[in-house]
C-alpha cells in the first residue's frame, strides 16, 4: 500500500486534538503530495464542488460541512436532539475550501483508538463523516482512497477534526482534511 502523509504542519487533527504539536511521518511543511503528484494543500482557496449547504440548522447529516461539528453540537445542549459525536469532520479535495462548501466522497476515514481497535467512517455526499461510537483516547486517523492514504502519525485527544482543519488552518493544521 502506498502511503501519503500530511506534512509536518498538519500534525494536529485529522480527526483530532487541536493544541498538540507532534511531528508526522514523512512529508514536508506544505503537506505530502496526493495522487497524481499535486499538493492539495497548495491550492488556492476555492469551493471545488461549486455547491454549498443552504439548509440552515435542519439536523441533516450533510449540514454545515467544514464547521466544527462537535463544538456546535456541544453548544446545542438543553433539550436539543443534536447527536453527541465522538469523531466528526469533513474531507475535501483541496486544503482551503470555505465553510459550508460541500466536500469530497470516495474516501474512507480509518480510526485506530488507544486499545488498537479500528473502525472506518464513510464521508457522505457533503464530505461529512461522523461517529457516536465510544473511542478510547488518544486516537490515530487516516484518510484512505484505494491504495493511497494520508495519515496522522501523532496520537490525538479529540475527535472534532474541523476545529483545527479550517479553511486557513488552526493550531498548526495547514488547512482542511484532504484526499490523498
Amino acid at each position: 500500500m502506498s502511503s501519503k502523509h500530511f506534512g509536518r504542519a498538519a500534525l494536529v487533527c485529522v480527526l483530532v486534538g487541536c493544541g498538540v504539536d507532534p511531528p508526522l511521518l514523512g512529508g514536508d511543511a506544505g503537506g505530502a503530495t496526493g495522487s497524481g503528484g499535486n499538493d492539495p494543500l497548495g491550492a488556492a482557496p476555492t469551493c471545488t464542488s461549486g455547491s454549498y449547504w443552504s439548509g440552515g440548522n435542519d439536523g441533516s447529516t450533510r449540514m454545515h460541512p467544514g464547521e466544527a461539528c462537535i463544538a456546535c453540537h456541544t453548544a446545542r445542549t438543553g433539550g436539543d436532539d443534536a447527536p453527541a459525536f465522538t469523531i466528526a469532520g469533513t474531507v475535501y479535495p483541496t486544503g482551503h475550501e470555505p465553510d459550508d462548501c460541500n466536500g469530497a466522497t470516495g474516501a474512507t476515514i480509518v480510526i485506530t483508538d488507544a486499545n488498537g481497535a479500528m473502525f472506518s467512517l464513510t464521508p457522505n455526499s457533503a464530505g461529512n463523516f461522523t461517529s457516536t461510537k465510544a473511542v478510547a483516547l488518544p486516537i490515530h486517523a487516516k484518510v484512505v482512497v484505494g491504495t493511497t492514504e494520508r495519515a496522522m502519525a501523532a496520537a490525538q485527544t479529540s475527535g472534532d477534526c474541523n476545529s483545527c482543519h479550517t479553511q486557513d488552518g488552526a493550531n498548526a493544521a495547514p488547512g482542511r482534511i484532504t484526499l490523498p
